[in-house]
């Protein structure tokens, strides 16, 4: 188990809170250790998977003001749920299907830290993409038709290519399934006054 695929580094957050993996012959598990030493358990592996450990765990994605942002149980296939905790107390906060570009994976050709301080997904019904600002829980909603948009694939968020943001401006770049790239852009502005 110690050439698994978690690290046994501990990440010292901004709250002066500490995150680390742990394990024994029974368990794998993520502890958050608050600034009071309070030690809470936010996640844990069957020891049988510890190989599968960096796909199932919860993956540090971000930091942000009160919230840690986690990838999690991804299959070899299909798209991965992202966590939120709230890195005072471990709780969860929100959890997510499947997030827009989001590369932050060192497997992936395009991964770099995730800079934003908001994700993008879309609504439950796929007729619409929320971008959700983290620290202050507002969201911007943009309708968007997948089918109107020709987006095909089993997981439509597999489609979005690319995502960048000047000023106020974010622009996600798609593939529709005629191979004609595209591009949305979003102006952030309103974000102030969403709910």
């Amino acid at each position: 188990m110690n050439d698994a695929t978690v690290s046994c580094e501990t990440i010292k957050l901004k709250n002066n809170s500490k995150l680390y993996w742990q394990y024994n012959c029974d368990k794998i598990w993520l502890t958050l250790e608050n600034k009071n030493s309070k030690k809470i358990v936010i996640d844990e592996v069957e020891v049988e998977f510890y190989g599968y450990a960096y796909r199932l765990g919860y993956h540090l994605i971000k930091e942000y003001e009160s919230n840690l942002l986690f990838r999690s149980g991804c299959p070899a296939t299909g798209p991965c749920t992202y966590v939120l905790v709230d890195k005072s107390n471990g709780k969860k906060v929100k959890v997510f299907d499947h997030l827009i570009c989001i590369d932050t994976d060192s497997q992936f050709e395009n991964a770099h830290p995730y800079e934003y301080d908001f994700i993008v997904y879309f609504t439950e019904k796929y007729d619409s993409l929320l971008v959700y600002f983290i620290d202050t829980k507002k969201k911007l909603k943009i309708p968007f038709d997948i089918e109107k948009n020709e987006l095909t694939s089993a997981i439509p968020e597999h489609q979005f290519q690319k995502m960048s943001k000047e000023g106020n401006i974010l622009t996600l770049t798609y593939e529709n399934n005629k191979y004609k790239v595209n591009e949305l852009k979003i102006n952030l502005a309103p974000q102030k006054y969403s709910r």
